[in-house]
């Protein structure tokens, strides 16, 4: 289990830089396709995609989101990248759910210290919305905070997540929002890695995991296996705090 979540974690969908956008741009180089879309009021944007190779796993935890890049008086830049798992910021205090978590995923931010190929300073803003959504799909609490002086802490604070968790259209990229139904947006909570202790350095892993055999949950820490509630699974506990969410699309099941 504990292998399973450095990889799933080491996968996430960090979105590059803006500089590194451009840089990509630039040089041309990699996998990706490039094109050119017109949109909602004959609005054009450029598109590059970046990919991964098609494996069993990409099948099953592989989804898109959408970086857009906004510029006064020029095309809007879109970046579709490929992620294993979403990783969700919860540091700030108005954070208090995994909903929270999305939609601040997909907030607007603006971007200071842009500079063009000219070196002239520009103000520029950014968006991240969900372009595909995988039949698996892994939320990653960030609860490992690295500082400036090169130390990390971790962020002890309760999240609450739901078994069913409908992803909104308003996560969704415009070019999607009419193509994915409901049922492809719905999904339920079937595993959940959990870490103990208040060191970022340190600590233990157990899990909670939904087997379809017994219709219910159980409750892992190493040798150590012991049937729970679904109560038990999403309730608050000091002694432990949600790091990993797996969830499965309902019209899958």
């Amino acid at each position: 289990c504990l292998n399973f979540t450095t990889l799933a974690v080491s996968n996430g969908p960090e979105t590059p830089s803006v500089n590194e956008e451009e840089e990509q741009e630039e040089q041309g180089e990699g996998s990706e396709d490039e094109w050119e879309q017109v949109g909602p009021r004959n609005k054009s944007s450029v598109t590059r995609q970046a990919d991964f190779v098609q494996t069993p796993i990409t099948d099953i935890f592989g989804g898109h989101i959408r970086s857009v890049v906004y510029q006064q008086s020029s095309k809007e830049s879109a970046t579709l990248q490929p992620f294993f798992t979403l990783q969700l910021d919860i540091q700030s205090d108005k954070i208090r759910t995994v909903q929270d978590a999305l939609e601040s995923l997909v907030a607007r931010e603006s971007v200071q210290g842009y500079t063009t190929k000219t070196k002239q300073e520009v103000e520029i803003s950014r968006r991240v919305t969900l372009e595909e959504l995988p039949p698996v799909l892994v939320l990653h609490l960030k609860r490992f905070v690295y500082e400036k002086t090169g130390g990390c802490q971790k962020l002890i604070k309760n999240i609450e997540y739901p078994v069913d968790l409908e992803i909104s259209k308003e996560l969704l990229s415009p070019g999607v929002k009419s193509k994915i139904f409901k049922g492809q947006r719905t999904y339920r909570l079937f595993a959940v890695v959990y870490h103990h202790g208040n060191s970022a350095t340190g600590g233990h892993y157990t899990t909670d995991v939904f087997q379809i055999g017994l219709n219910g949950w159980l409750r892992i820490d190493d040798q150590a296996v012991k049937v729970i509630t679904q109560y038990q699974v999403v309730k608050p506990s000091a002694e432990r705090t949600a790091y990993l969410l797996y969830y499965r699309r309902v019209d899958l099941l």
